[in-house]
């Protein structure tokens, strides 16, 4: 399990399959977060925030790479904007074959296709929150969160040797 302090203090970490449920710190804040946002919009407006959507245009954009080791798995580019929460509809799929093991403990067959997900988990007035999942069709073998921003590169250690990264490109 790999943890790492989200922007505010929020305490955030991999979730494996064994223990089956994310810590309760996690848990509380994800649950509360929709409501505290329905509450905060009621009173002051629609949230804007940073979505990843085909809505928006091309100009600002967030580069995201995922490498195994020195293995590229997917590289893509998605559209992002400040909007309504209600606009987050990206999402990314990629596959690869692996023997390797996720998690410490999570092992696919070689022959087995591992497809990897990338989602809008959330998004904030600075940043976007991307989940990544990895599974076979038998087992999750990873779940976890990465805080993008569309200012700066940055980048998380999903697992050992697994990397996801983001870097915002500007168009005009």
């Amino acid at each position: 399990m790999f943890a790492c302090v989200l922007p505010g203090g929020l305490a955030m970490s991999t979730v494996n399959r064994k223990g089956l449920q994310p810590p309760l710190l996690l848990l509380t804040a994800l649950l509360g977060l929709p409501l505290i946002a329905q509450q905060h919009g009621a009173q002051q407006g629609p949230d804007i925030v940073w979505t990843w959507s085909a809505q928006c245009n091309t100009n600002q954009q967030l580069r995201v790479a995922v490498r195994l080791g020195s293995k590229l798995l997917y590289e893509g580019l998605l559209p992002i904007c400040r909007g309504n929460r209600d606009a987050e509809k990206g999402r990314a799929e990629f596959y690869f074959f692996s023997d390797r093991v996720f998690g410490g403990e999570y092992r696919a067959r070689r022959r087995d296709s591992i497809e990897g997900d990338i989602w809008q988990a959330g998004g904030a007035k600075d940043g976007l929150v991307l989940g990544i999942s990895l599974a076979t069709k038998k087992q999750v073998m990873l779940n976890s969160l990465h805080i993008a921003s569309p200012d700066k590169k940055t980048s998380t250690e999903l697992d050992k040797g697994l990397y996801i990264t983001t870097t915002p490109v500007i168009t005009r």
